[in-house]
């Protein structure tokens, strides 16, 4: 019964096993068939946003989405900034993602022009009043930005740093592994729930690592140790339905010690597998002095696609594009390849870019599928009713399995009865003779 009760139970995982935007694949199916490789190339792409080469770029690249760093800020009110940000999207064939670094702390752009004061970090929050001060500057950081247009936060930061001396620990939480995923578990919520999407950075955990905007960083902590602290706080943030994961340029000698973890197949399995993450996963900059440096002889936009990333983030897009653009055409990445990321990411983007207060017409289709509530409970019927089914049949068959064994032994009982009595019968006549 052991035995059947573990086939029974990978049956019905298998039966309910679904990916992050899976709801939205259909859609997303038909609006890849009336898009050329090209257009599905450039949808791969967040790129550094220039209102000088932002159209150039849609009308030749493609280009699913843009950065804005806080020189694309300074010296706008805020209906310039949303009136040229639209001027640019109505260029795109599907909605643009616009995205931008409000971690707060360190590293803020919008709140340094459209605020009294830039955001707080998560420390400094943390410290002022717990978690529900985090989450008063969180709610209010969503506002700033959907009301600037942005549809994409890079942050929180999942990092777990405790030391002071840790080039990443101002920008985290500065606590341990429990507290931090508690943290990135509340924010995440918050994000899920206003349907606006963040991404967390950087995994799999920076530790103690040096600065990869500059160089090379080599992370040389056991698995084990990745495992019980560094992975923790994304394990949890994947239960919590978090819809965008940063890999970071580390080279994670545990797991990969050729590729840094950005372009590392290695890595982006862990992700994939360990920690059960089906959403979109994104690069940090390839255009950062840890690839720059690493990849001297090497495609690094195309070992990006190959490691799995959906997204590639990069100030430098037209030498990474022109790389995936080249690897397709010379048959290094398939069609397939690229129909799967392309696929995933306008999944993403109808589930969290077309739910905006957006004209109609500004909707690859009017059949958007909601994906809400009502379908999961449907399909959540469906698995059980058939999880339920596979249960009844398997005790049929071993009820009746027992039942022919039964009769089996029943008639062979008969049989030798039968023989004993022949027996007995043929005995008592020769000693009547």
């Amino acid at each position: 019964m052991k035995k059947i009760f573990l086939v029974l139970l990978i049956i019905f995982n298998i039966i309910i096993a679904k990916e992050l935007f899976e709801d939205y694949y259909p859609e997303a199916d038909e609006i890849l068939k009336n898009m050329t490789i090209y257009e599905k190339i450039g949808q791969l792409f967040i790129g550094r946003y220039s209102n000088e080469t932002a159209i150039e770029q849609i009308e030749k690249y493609h280009i699913g989405g843009f950065c804005l760093f806080a020189q694309n800020l300074v010296n706008h009110t805020k209906e310039q900034l949303i009136e040229e940000l639209a001027r640019v999207q109505n260029k795109s064939k599907l909605l643009l993602t616009y995205s931008i670094d409000e971690e707060g702390g360190s590293v803020v752009r919008a709140s340094l022009y459209f605020r009294d004061e830039p955001f707080p970090s998560p420390r400094e929050s943390y410290l002022k009043g717990g978690f529900n001060e985090i989450l008063k500057i969180e709610k209010e950081k969503r506002g700033l930005l959907t009301d600037l247009s942005f549809n994409l936060n890079f942050a929180p930061v999942a990092d777990v740093s405790q030391n002071e001396s840790d080039y990443i620990y101002a920008r985290t939480l500065g606590e341990n592994a429990s507290m931090t995923s508690d943290y990135i578990n509340a924010v995440v919520d918050e994000y899920v729930k206003d349907n606006f999407s963040c991404c967390l950075k950087h995994f799999p955990g920076y530790g103690n690592n040096r600065n990869t905007h500059d160089d090379v960083a080599h992370d040389y902590r056991p698995i084990e140790y990745l495992r019980a602290n560094d992975l923790i706080p994304f394990k949890n943030a994947v239960k919590h339905d978090v819809p965008m994961i940063m890999v970071s340029h580390n080279i994670i000698h545990a797991i990969d010690e050729q590729y840094p973890a950005s372009i590392s197949a290695k890595v982006h399995n862990t992700l994939k597998f360990e920690c059960d993450f089906s959403g979109i996963i994104a690069t940090d900059s390839l255009s950062m002095g840890a690839i720059e440096k690493y990849a001297v002889n090497v495609s690094a936009g195309a070992l990006a696609v190959k490691a799995g990333n959906d997204i590639i983030v990069t100030s430098l897009f037209e030498k990474h594009v022109n790389q995936v653009i080249k690897a397709y055409e010379d048959k290094e990445i398939d069609e397939d390849t690229i129909n799967l990321h392309a696929k995933r990411v306008i999944a993403w983007k109808l589930k969290y870019l077309y739910k905006r207060d957006l004209p109609p017409s500004d909707h690859p289709s009017d059949d958007v599928p909601e994906g809400g509530d009502e379908a999961l409970y449907i399909f959540l019927g469906v698995g059980i009713v058939l999880a339920i089914i596979i249960i009844i049949l398997t005790v049929y068959l071993i009820y009746k399995k027992k039942r022919e064994n039964k009769e089996k032994s029943d008639n062979e009982e008969e049989v030798d009865q039968k023989g004993n009595k022949l027996v007995r019968d043929s005995t008592e006549s020769n000693s009547n003779v």
